[in-house]
């Protein structure tokens, strides 16, 4: 590919109007492509490179922002809390708890998730022993979610159909779950082209009706598309998983993950011998209010919740961060004053934010756009902050952790890239730190819309570019 030539060039007379980036595009792969580049000195904020600042879609980069403003606004060490109550009489006599347990969700997007399966390991064991310090062994009455603390959660409108009934894909929830996946579980025969089976899903989702249209494959990976509308338990998966497989594991977004955490607790008390004689309901604040606290879960910390986020990139934390910047701000936990709050933020940060059009805290909403100036310039804020060494240290390292584990492996970039990655069809886009080879820290951004490469070229393009960068 022609772009190959772009490897070592040097940016060092680059300028916006006389760029050999400009040069590169007019290729024939890239010759419909847009693009927006932008790199500045950390230390001192002098410009090495800016090109073609066009607004642009920058997939799952944008949760930088989002991951800049939590810090600034939430504070590194903002948790979230999940509390059990109940509301009734227990009479000693017989044991019993006459009235309802209460569930209340705090819009913990960690609640039960597996990059924090220590932390949750035993809340549910723990709550449990509570109720029977209490002499609770039996329950006349509910168990009660309250969903009050989030009451419109649940995903951006935006979001495309194709991706929300997949793992990625999971809306926020006031009670969020086992960040809020199910997992099916396939074998498939050796024959191409057979149907595949599933054997068992894991957690159970009660009454999910599950159409499987799922083929074995030559192909290695999955394949797999799963479709589903949030709430609703009727969901189709289609596409291939490869041929011969025991036990091949695909992962799906929960339709309720209030009903699902819910059914587990009850199981847990089940199982600990306390009996409870209703059904998992749900209610509002007027219903709940006036119970009596149990205990607390409390969540890890802020400046913990974003390295998953961004080594893992959970869109899952990042829409609820959103969501929580907005309560801290407008006191209205919903994603429309979060995005009002991200432009507060510009303007108070003084940060470029012509063509900043957020819908959502992720990246996976197609309707993002933003410059790579924008991008850096939020960069530089938190490089500026005291927050600097939890920011940056959220992120990726090349050839080392996170989605850059595999990335730049065996070139000068290993170890000297701490950066965001974005990819979607026809987008690919990389903002962060860089150590350069005369030990300067360069603070980039580089997006990418609508080339005509294939997966790994682009990837390639963007190694080139930053190699550039890192030899000037």
């Amino acid at each position: 590919m022609l772009f190959i030539l772009f490897c070592f060039t040097s940016f060092q007379t680059l300028s916006a109007q006389q760029s050999p980036v400009d040069h590169l595009f007019s290729t024939e792969s890239l010759k419909t492509a847009s693009y927006s580049i932008y790199a500045i000195d950390a230390n001192t904020g002098s410009k090495i490179v800016e090109s073609s600042q066009k607004s642009l879609s920058t997939a799952s980069v944008m949760k930088l922002f989002t991951t800049a403003v939590s810090l600034e606004i939430l504070g590194p060490d903002y948790t979230f809390s999940t509390t059990l109550s109940y509301a009734g009489n227990i009479n000693s006599q017989t044991n019993t708890l006459n009235g309802n347990l209460i569930l209340k969700g705090g819009g913990d997007p960690a609640f039960y998730s597996s990059f924090f399966a220590d932390h949750y390991k035993n809340c549910f064991e723990n709550w449990i022993d509570e109720l029977k310090k209490r002499g609770i062994k039996k329950i006349n009455g509910n168990l009660m979610i309250d969903l009050s603390s989030l009451q419109h959660a649940s995903i951006p409108g935006d979001w495309g159909w194709e991706d929300i009934g997949n793992y990625y894909g999971a809306g926020i929830s006031t009670l969020t779950f086992g960040d809020n996946l199910y997992n099916i579980h396939f074998s498939s025969s050796k024959t191409v082209g057979s149907e595949a089976t599933i054997k068992f899903i894991d957690p159970e989702i009660k009454d999910l009706l599950l159409e499987n249209l799922v083929l074995a494959s030559a192909e290695a990976g999955d394949n797999t598309i799963v479709y589903g509308a949030p709430g609703s338990v009727n969901q189709t998966i289609q596409g291939t998983i490869p041929a011969g497989e025991t036990d091949f594991v695909v992962k799906a977004a929960i339709p309720d993950p209030p009903l699902v955490a819910g059914l587990t607790f009850i199981k847990k008390l089940k199982e600990a011998g306390i009996e409870i004689s209703g059904v998992v309901s749900k209610a509002g604040a007027a219903e709940t209010n006036f119970g009596t606290l149990i205990s607390s879960q409390m969540s890890p910390p802020l400046k913990d919740l974003i390295v998953p986020l961004n080594k893992e990139s959970l869109n899952l934390f990042a829409e609820h961060l959103l969501c929580e910047i907005g309560r801290k701000s407008y006191n209205e936990p919903t994603i429309e004053k979060g995005i009002e709050a991200y432009h507060q933020f510009c303007r108070n940060k003084g940060i470029d934010s012509k063509g900043f059009f957020p819908t959502d805290g992720s990246g996976l909403s197609r309707s993002n756009a933003l410059t790579s100036k924008t991008l850096v310039e939020t960069l530089r804020i938190m490089y500026d902050s005291k927050y600097r060494s939890i920011f940056f240290g959220a992120l990726p390292v090349a050839g080392v952790d996170g989605t850059l584990r595999h990335s730049f492996k065996g070139t000068p970039l290993e170890k000297n890239v701490m950066a965001k990655t974005g990819s979607m069809a026809r987008v690919r886009s990389i903002a962060g730190m860089m150590k350069t080879k005369s030990k300067k820290t360069v603070l980039f951004a580089i997006i990418l819309n609508n080339f005509d490469l294939k997966s790994a070229e682009a990837s390639k393009l963007l190694e080139s570019i930053l190699l550039s960068l890192y030899n000037d």
